[in-house]
């Protein structure tokens, strides 16, 4: 049998550096609650804060578009932690809205967002 040469440091970097791009976005999502890897402090209070932000929007009478800009999160305050949501008509069936809450925290190079969409519908009478 041949002899096969074995993979060079470099394609062994290669495959590690293409697996960690791809995968480390769910790892990141999975790590909020599940997981406390890194920050979790931080990544769980800006879960609770998006799912309260989520609840805020889902509780307002029924609007067919409103986007109020980021404003800071009561009680995250020593993250600099900011909140949105985005109420939009779905673009193919006008009688539903995108619901869209949105936090963000962290300085320019390292933020990080997190973001919660629903898709709300509102029979006519």
């Amino acid at each position: 049998m041949p002899e096969t040469a074995s993979r060079s440091m470099f394609e062994k970097l290669l495959y590690l550096g293409i697996a960690t791009f791809f995968l480390w976005p769910f790892v990141q999502l999975w790590s909020v609650k599940a997981l406390p890897l890194f920050d979790s402090d931080s990544h769980l209070r800006a879960a609770v804060a998006l799912e309260n932000l989520m609840e805020t929007a889902l509780s307002r009478p029924f609007e067919r578009s409103f986007n109020s800009g980021f404003e800071p999160v009561k009680g995250c305050e020593d993250l600099d932690m900011l909140g949105k949501i985005e109420i939009a008509t779905h673009p193919d069936f006008p009688a539903n809205v995108l619901v869209r809450a949105q936090v963000r925290w962290g300085m320019f190079p390292l933020s990080k967002n997190l973001y919660l969409e629903c898709l709300r519908a509102r029979t006519r009478p």
